[in-house]
């Protein structure tokens, strides 16, 4: 499904979603790049949900993912890559990094998650802070089944230690779709 050098898949340089022109991202896809809600409701409103896990263990992040959350050299952190999938349609690759200094609070259970999404997790706590969005369009071919250039935003989720940095890569199958709400 992903290249081989998917490792580094979101080492690409992130802009604030004002720097991006909104003419240059498809018409469907705006809504669900700009969105501070959470995206797992909103895919649930498509259909039926499944997320496929495809690795959550001790790892390293890339530089850029290092630098947005300020960390230390080597310091430990959880990578979490999964597919959200709508009615066995993958819609967004997912890459979570998770410092171990984050992992306190309720955010113990994160690395207890399996096949839950993180982002259902996340949205259920009231004193969740989030980050400015960031986007990036990244390179046709990084995965098998899309020949295009694929969107993507990452944003940091705070509570906890250095916060958790959430990355999301949109699918062609998601932006065929009208999105299950607008915004201004």
């Amino acid at each position: 499904m992903m290249n081989p050098s998917a490792a580094q898949q979101f080492n690409y340089r992130w802009q604030p979603i004002h720097r991006i022109s909104k003419m240059k991202v498809p018409k469907n896809l705006w809504p669900w790049l700009i969105t501070q809600e959470s995206l797992t409701a909103k895919l649930q409103c498509l259909g039926k949900l499944a997320v496929e896990v495809l690795e959550d263990d001790w790892g390293t992040p890339t530089s850029r993912e290092r630098k947005r959350l300020a960390l230390r050299p080597r310091e430990r952190v959880r990578v979490r890559t999964v597919l959200l999938t709508v009615d066995g349609h993958a819609m967004i690759y997912g890459r979570s990094i998770i410092p171990a200094r984050s992992l306190k609070g309720h955010w113990r259970q994160v690395k207890h998650l399996k096949n839950k999404p993180l982002g259902g997790y996340l949205f259920q706590h009231r004193a969740l802070k989030r980050s400015d969005i960031e986007i990036t369009q990244l390179p046709k071919n990084l995965f098998s089944h899309q020949p295009t250039p694929l969107w993507a935003r990452r944003s940091v989720f705070h509570q906890y230690g250095p916060g958790i940095l959430v990355n999301e890569a949109f699918f062609d199958q998601l932006i065929t779709l009208k999105p299950p709400f607008t915004l201004l």
